[in-house]
């Protein structure tokens, strides 16, 4: 559960500080923004479960080639995150700074963890992943209640 906290206190922070200051300069936020999303019982199973289970597996996949270099394992971890927010970002290029945040604190899960094992790794950064999905799909959920 802390890491869940460590990934989705700060890129709730800087996606809102990417938002304020894209506002702030005139842009139009909501060409920018994530895509929006219903929340179904498909949408909820592809957010929570499914993404998280197979975006871990290519996380993994990913650092594996990147430790296989000389570089440090937090620059591995940096280069994961970028990557992964740079994919999330093409649907929603302020997607890119809450996700790059919280794929770098999963990717540093699953390198610290998989030392002990792949499952352990794997675990470590899918479940946080999973939990941080959870709270946004329950934060849309909520939100759709409210209108």
């Amino acid at each position: 559960m802390c890491l869940a906290q460590l990934a989705l206190i700060p890129s709730a922070l800087l996606y809102s500080l990417a938002r304020f200051f894209a506002e702030t300069a005139g842009m139009d936020v909501a060409a920018h923004a994530a895509p929006a999303r219903e929340v179904t019982l498909g949408s909820v199973f592809g957010t929570v479960v499914f993404a998280p289970l197979f975006e871990t597996f290519m996380l993994a996949g990913l650092l594996k080639v990147l430790s296989s270099t000389s570089l440090q394992p937090a620059v591995c971890a940096a280069i994961s995150a970028v990557l992964w927010g740079g994919v999330h970002g093409f649907f929603g290029a302020l997607w890119f700074f809450g996700t790059a945040w919280s794929f770098f604190v999963f990717s540093c899960g699953y390198i610290s963890w998989r030392r002990e094992s792949f499952s352990q790794g794997f675990l470590a950064a899918a479940v946080p992943h999973a939990l941080v999905n959870s709270i946004a799909m329950l934060l849309l959920w909520s939100a759709k209640s409210e209108l």
